[in-house]
């Protein structure tokens, strides 16, 4: 029973070092969103991860492609165990490209 009291300690813990903003406007048709990642949950690397997961799958949820506008460290780029968090201001667009057509074989010989 003390096993299950300190893991589910240990992992309240490790969940409150994990933040983010959620997707929010900045300007007219320009977002932003901002991860935080404590160090024991991958600091900075997996702060810019989640932060490009969430702005690629906002922009998905209406058939656009992400566009960044500007990205990089966020409001504490200096702390004691180096980027810990990570900010991204984007736009969503269509798509350049249309979809491929199928390709068709060359006719035999």
């Amino acid at each position: 029973m003390r096993y299950a009291i300190f893991a589910l300690a240990s992992l309240t813990l490790l969940a409150g070092c994990a933040g983010s903003t959620g997707v929010f406007p900045v300007a007219p048709g320009i977002w932003s969103v901002s991860e935080m990642r404590a160090p024991a949950l991958g600091g900075g690397a997996e702060a810019q991860r989640v932060a490009l997961i969430e702005a690629d799958g906002f922009c998905r949820t209406f058939g656009l492609v992400y566009v960044p506008i500007s990205a990089g460290p966020g409001a504490y780029p200096n702390s004691s165990y180096g980027p810990v968090s990570y900010t991204i201001s984007f736009r969503c667009a269509p798509p350049v490209y249309p979809p491929a057509a199928p390709q068709t074989p060359p006719p035999a010989k």
